[in-house]
This record gives C-alpha cells, sequence and structure tokens, in this order.
C-alpha cells in the first residue's frame, strides 16, 4: 500500500548557502515559505537574472513512521538538488523538469529534510552550457510529497492501449512489483467496466483486459476512464486516469483515430510574471485552457522541456494534443551532460506516458546540430521506453540526419515577403536576392529531400517581435505573418501541420529578447492578454463552439501610416458581417473566394471600401457578426475615445486554502466609451488588499491599457481577501472567499 501526502507547508529558506548549512536545526532565522517557490522575487523588466543563479538551501522538519518505507518525492526542482536526512547526504537530482524520489533512511525521533538548491547554469546539466533563449529560474517549483509504502505497491505502471480495429481495442497494463500478491485491476467509464483477476507475482507484470470497444479519445471529445488497481482487500494500490486513441503522422499528415486531423498550435513557456516558474497548479490547469479555448488550438508543444503534472493532466481532460520535448536549446555538452539528458528523458517518459494527450515524443535537443550518437541512444531509450508513440526531432537544419519518426523542423524562412532586407548569414534554399513573392512555408522534399512524416515546429516569433502597446500596423503585420504561414500549412497534405513560436511573451538572457528581459514573440504577452496575432488561430475554431470576431484595427486616424484606417482584416468564424458607420448601415461583407488566405478553415473578411483623407469628418463603426442570419457577436468604436472607466474583473471568487499557497488573477482594464482597451495608455493601478498578497506590489503596472496581477493566499487562516483597486478617480471593489481544505493525502 502506498499512503501519499503532499507537503508544500512548513518549509523553510535560506537564501543563501555556505557548507554545513545542510545540518542546520534552529529554523527561526530562515524564511518561512509554502511552494511552489521561487529563490527570487523577479521584477516584470530590467533584472539581472544572475541574481537568481547561486546555491540556496530548504529545510522541512517531517514526522516519519519508522515500520515503514519512508520517500519523499520533487516534481520539480531547478536546477540541481542535493538532498540531506538529519545531516546526511542522500543523493542528487541533475534537471529541473523531471521528477525524482529519495528514500528517507536512516530515521530518528526528529527528522529534518535539507535540499541544497543549486540554481546556477551549470555546464553539466541540460539545458545549460552555452547560450539559451529563455530563463529558468530556480528553488522547488513544484509540488513534494511525502510517501509511506509497505507491502504490496505498484511501480513503472504503463497503460498499453493495443488497436485492433476502428474504435476496438484490447489494452494491457504492465507494472513492477517487489512484493507478490493477489490483485484486482478495473477499467470504468462510458459504458465499460470490467474488472480483471492477476496473480501479481514479484518483477514484472501484465495483465491483459479483453477486447472492447470503447469511446475514443479527441481533442473535441475528450473521454476518459478511470483505471484503478486494488489488492484483494480491495485497498487502491493504483489509479489515474486513462485514455484511447489512434494517433500517427504519416507522408501524408497526421491522423487521429483513423481521420486526417490537421494540427493547429502554438509552443508554450512556463513562464510567469514575478515568480518565474512557481504558480501553483490551477494556473497551469488555466494556460491549457486559454490555449484550447481563447486560441482554439489542438496542439501544444511543451518547448523546450517537460511541463507541469497537473498541465499534462489538464490536456488529457480538456482535450490539447501535445508534443512533448527534452530538455535544451541548441547545445550539446560532454558525456556527463548527455547521461543527464538520458536520465531526464527516462523520467519524463516515465512519468508522463499515460497521458493519451501526448502524441510525439521530442528525443532532439531543440536546432541542434546533428549527434549519431546521442540521437540513436535517444531515440533508442524512448522506444524501449514506449513503443506506442512516435519520435520527433526539432531542428533548424535542412537534410539532417533523420533518426527520428517525423521530421520536424522549426521553419523561419518567411520574412513577410521582403526578402531583400533579410540578412543572409545562413544558407537557405529559399532566401533569395530577387523581390518575388513567397510562400509561408518551405516544401517537405525541400526540407528534408524526400517525403517523410513532417511537422513544423516553430515559425514566426523573433522574424517579426512584436509588443502587445507596438503601432497598430505592426501588430496587424504580425497577425498576418501567422496567417500566411498557417494558411501554407493547411495548403500542403503532406505537412501534418504546424505549431507556432510562440503562445506568451516570456523572460529571457540580457543577449535576446528587447532588452528588458522580455521575448515579445508570443500571440499573447506574459499576463495572457491578446494581441491581434491571437485572432489568427481563435477565428479557425468552430464558431459553434464560440464565436469569434476579431477586426485588426483600433479604428484611429493617425496611427497608421498616412493616417490610413484601412484595410481591415476582419479574422471571424462567422458567415458574414455587417459593417455600420455613423449609425448608417454599409452592408454585409463576405469572405472573397480564392483568395489569400483561401485554406484556412475561416480566412479573414477583408474591408476595403473605407478610405478617409486627412481632416475629413471621422465617426464611429460598428461591425456586426451573423452566424445562421443570427447577430452572434458586435464590435463597436468611437471616433473620440476617453478614458471612460475601470474595468475589473476576478479569476477565482473562492480559492482552497491547503498546505500551498493558491491563486486569484486581477485583470483592470481602462477602457472607453464602447468597452474597448485604451492601447497606448500607461501608468499602474493602486491595490489594497485585506489578505492575501499581490504578487509584484500593489502598484501594478499599467501596460497598453491594462493591469494585471496575481493576489495569493497567505499561510495564515482567513475566511476572505478583500480588494480595492483604484485609478484616478475610479474605484473598483472584489472579494475572494478562502476554504479550508480538509486533507491533501491520499491512499493507494
Amino acid at each position: 500500500m502506498e499512503r501519499k501526502q503532499r507537503i508544500n507547508d512548513q518549509w523553510f529558506f535560506s537564501d543563501t548557502y555556505e557548507k554545513g548549512r545542510e545540518r542546520e536545526t534552529e529554523l527561526s532565522r530562515f524564511e518561512a515559505v509554502q511552494l511552489p517557490h521561487n529563490t527570487f522575487r523577479l521584477p516584470y523588466q530590467y533584472f539581472d537574472e544572475k541574481r537568481y543563479q547561486k546555491e540556496t538551501c530548504y529545510f522541512r522538519k517531517l514526522q516519519l513512521n519508522p515500520s515503514v518505507r519512508n520517500m519523499i518525492r520533487f516534481e520539480g526542482v531547478m536546477a540541481v538538488a542535493h538532498v540531506y536526512l538529519n545531516g546526511e547526504y542522500l543523493m542528487t537530482h541533475k534537471g529541473g523538469y523531471t521528477p525524482f524520489e529519495v528514500e528517507l533512511s536512516p530515521l530518528q525521533e526528529e527528522n529534518m529534510v535539507a535540499v541544497v538548491v543549486d540554481s546556477s547554469e551549470r555546464a553539466d546539466v541540460p539545458p545549460f552550457g552555452a547560450a539559451i533563449d529563455y530563463l529558468t529560474y530556480g528553488g522547488i517549483y513544484r509540488d513534494v510529497f511525502l510517501i509511506e509504502r509497505q507491502g504490496m505497491f505498484i511501480e513503472e505502471p504503463f497503460f498499453i492501449t493495443r488497436n485492433l480495429h476502428a474504435n476496438t481495442y484490447q489494452p494491457q497494463l504492465q507494472f513492477q512489483l517487489e512484493t507478490a500478491g493477489d490483485l484486482r485491476v478495473r477499467l470504468t467509464g462510458e459504458d465499460v467496466q470490467i474488472d480483471v483477476d492477476h496473480v501479481g507475482v514479484i518483477g514484472s507484470n501484465t495483465v491483459a483486459f479483453p477486447e472492447m470497444t470503447v469511446a475514443e479519445w479527441s481533442p473535441e471529445c475528450p473521454h476518459l476512464y478511470e483505471l484503478t488497481v486494488f489488492e484483494e482487500s480491495e485497498v487502491i494500490l493504483y489509479q489515474t486516469k486513462v485514455g484511447f486513441r489512434r494517433a500517427e503522422f504519416t507522408k501524408d499528415g497526421f491522423y487521429l483515430n483513423g481521420e486526417p486531423y490537421p494540427i493547429i498550435g502554438l509552443n508554450r513557456h512556463q513562464d510567469y510574471p514575478y515568480v518565474g516558474y512557481a504558480m501553483p497548479e490551477e494556473w497551469q490547469v488555466e494556460d491549457v485552457r486559454v490555449l484550447k479555448e481563447e486560441l482554439g488550438l489542438n496542439m501544444v508543444r511543451t518547448s523546450h522541456y517537460p511541463q507541469s503534472p497537473a498541465f499534462m493532466a489538464a490536456c488529457d481532460e480538456q482535450g490539447l494534443l501535445v508534443f512533448e520535448e527534452i530538455p535544451g536549446w541548441q547545445h550539446i555538452g560532454d558525456e556527463e551532460w548527455q547521461a543527464v539528458l538520458l536520465q531526464n528523458i527516462e523520467e519524463m517518459v516515465l512519468r508522463d506516458r499515460n497521458h493519451p494527450s501526448i502524441v510525439l515524443w521530442g528525443v532532439r535537443v531543440n536546432e541542434s546540430d546533428d549527434h549519431h550518437d546521442l540521437y540513436t541512444k535517444t531515440n533508442a531509450l524512448c522506444r524501449r521506453l514506449d513503443p506506442t508513440r512516435q519520435t520527433g526531432g526539432v531542428r533548424y537544419l535542412e537534410k539532417s540526419e533523420f533518426l527520428e519518426d517525423v521530421y520536424t523542423m522549426n521553419d523561419f524562412s518567411y520574412d513577410g515577403g521582403d526578402t531583400a532586407r533579410l540578412k543572409q548569414e545562413i544558407e537557405v534554399a529559399t532566401y533569395d536576392n530577387v523581390q518575388v513573392e513567397r510562400r509561408g512555408l518551405r516544401t517537405v522534399e525541400q526540407v528534408a529531400g524526400e517525403n517523410v512524416p513532417y511537422l513544423v515546429t516553430e515559425y514566426a516569433g523573433h522574424m517579426y517581435p512584436t509588443k502587445r502597446f507596438d503601432q497598430e500596423e505592426r501588430l496587424i503585420e504580425h497577425a498576418m505573418r501567422h496567417a500566411v504561414v498557417l494558411n501554407a500549412a493547411y495548403e500542403n497534405p503532406h505537412i501534418s501541420g504546424a505549431v507556432g513560436w510562440c503562445a506568451f511573451d516570456y523572460h529571457t538572457h540580457e543577449n535576446f529578447g528587447s532588452g528588458d528581459r522580455i521575448c515579445y514573440h508570443g500571440v499573447m504577452d506574459n499576463f495572457r492578454v491578446s494581441k491581434f496575432a491571437a485572432s489568427v488561430y481563435a477565428s479557425q475554431q468552430d464558431p459553434k463552439q464560440r464565436p469569434v470576431m476579431v477586426p485588426l484595427t483600433n479604428w484611429t486616424r493617425g496611427d497608421r501610416n498616412m493616417a490610413q484606417s484601412v484595410p481591415i482584416y476582419v479574422f471571424t468564424n462567422c458567415d458574414k458581417i455587417e459593417v455600420c458607420y455613423n449609425g448608417q448601415s454599409r452592408g454585409f461583407y463576405t469572405r472573397e473566394e480564392g483568395g489569400k488566405f483561401a485554406h484556412l478553415p475561416y480566412p479573414p473578411i477583408v474591408l476595403k471600401e473605407f478610405n478617409f483623407l486627412w481632416g475629413e469628418p471621422f465617426g464611429p463603426l460598428e461591425i456586426i457578426g451573423y452566424l445562421e442570419e443570427e447577430v452572434v457577436t458586435t464590435k463597436s468604436y468611437t471616433n473620440e475615445p476617453v478614458i471612460h472607466d475601470l474595468e475589473m474583473t476576478l479569476s477565482h471568487h473562492t480559492l482552497i486554502q491547503s498546505d500551498r499557497w493558491a491563486a486569484a488573477k486581477l485583470t483592470m482594464k481602462v477602457v472607453d466609451q464602447k468597452g474597448n482597451l485604451l492601447p497606448f495608455l500607461m501608468g499602474s493601478v493602486r491595490i489594497e488588499n485585506h489578505g492575501g498578497e499581490v504578487l509584484g506590489g500593489n502598484e501594478v503596472p499599467l501596460i497598453g491599457g491594462s493591469a494585471v496581477c496575481w493576489i495569493r493566499t497567505l499561510p495564515e487562516e482567513i475566511d476572505e481577501i478583500n480588494i480595492t483597486a483604484r485609478y484616478g478617480s475610479f474605484e473598483k471593489h472584489g472579494v475572494i472567499h478562502v476554504i479550508e481544505q480538509a486533507s491533501n493525502m491520499t491512499e493507494k
């Protein structure tokens, strides 16, 4: 039996480390913290990332039962963890993105765990050793569990969904046991309830289920089943959710459950303002909702490392395909470095191979050169641990050695069509010195030398970094670049799909980005507020799921060059739109047949007829979206915007107080008379809070009309957090109720 308790509370933190500190027993002089924890609270911009690149130390007292085996499991510690018990060294784990366990032994009457955390960018640990275009932060930033084991318990469970035909399967469960005994394995859900008895033996075990017809998992219908392993006495030894699906990358595109399934996705960094990686699980889950519902994606690539268990589980539950990738960025280190990479791959696959959302393992360091010996090993290891999924290797090279199952390629060849201004530092077949209208993507044959399973894994990004408060024309061009490449992916049936760079702006080193430690590559900013480019993706989803209509305009007379207001690209999945100017209808508009974006599921509708000379009268605009002759959405603009109101939205009105901290997102927008964000308004919003803590401080920066912060719970027991937001003469109020959680313990 296994008894598992999350222990994210009652930790103490020393922001410095010197030899011998791991033997400390008096903790009152250190800072009391709750996990997840970042070793250094960051400002939003212009900070020195070297501030957190050092050794620190965490402590926790534990009451341990000497009659059982006591394990402690860390889901993520950045980047090297040295674990001690009662001052005695137990183990070292290298790598900040994968879990590890250590047995706590021998025991004393009182026991102290110390974790010395080295958050420096060490050359012996992936992704370090050279430059990397993202920050890794530091600390114990994911959950920690205390595990008691005695008698029989399940190790390395692997649910294999062996497909027979259509939606008919004969699955198996493989696992390891250290103690023999009788077991019962149960699978339930969607009109299926099957019990299989099994005589467990020491070592490897395989439980074969009978042939069954099931509801298959897909992003549109993410059907999940409950898998439970019992001892004879009905004690639960293991429990998880599983799914059935057929996923295959072929020369003719990607197929899901036997049907062609074009992939539309974005890359995601697990990066947040002020706390770096250390956001609790509800915000990992919320990112999945944003990617799936707000952006309308069907895939995410976990660039460039395995991400939170809560994020992976939410991809299963909400329906989002995952391309999961190993830690790394361009650099391949020495033999010691490579050994750590292989260990991280094993930890990644063993942790995540039961997730139906994962359809591809990334076993090549992002954008690295060919390395036959290493990538032969990474592919072989991944295929041994999980023979059911294909492998991919994200590269920038044409015709590189192809050891994986899927040729995954970062294709930044599209620069907006102005080839003359692109500095030619590398030889790429589609770059030339002639001004021509170029296609958005290279062909499969051009890149790989032959027709092979192929997926585009990055585009746009650094080719045209765009801030949310940039001039309107830059925001439009940013969106159009995403649209051109996405259209090219849909056009070519041999391309499985395209995963753009990237979903959210992220923090980076001083030698990348805009100098303020931010890469403005996202279709949303770091606070998850949309830029125009977000609408390119959002508008491709089924309108019956969510009608979308985003005109790429702020409706002004002087922000675009030459005081132009048109053309207006309206990214929408509506059937048609109606335009009203100065209170009068100017007619209905539909998509242009065979236009520039004809291969998108929902090409934009382009408004070209409106044009005004400088100084002519300028009036209000209203655009109305129709679906099956019904009005489903409306967007209105004033011709004379002024500060009209402060809108405040709370993501959560209730938070659970437990062993870890929780947070609600507070979004404040200064809007005009029509409720539109004022995109060039800067300043700050003042927050007063009674209870909790405002991450980043109480003066919340107003960036392009929007001020966003998170309000976290603190360890002391409170019933509610009261919030007041003030901007100028505007004042808004909110309340977050806090509920105490009775227990965070499970028995299996």
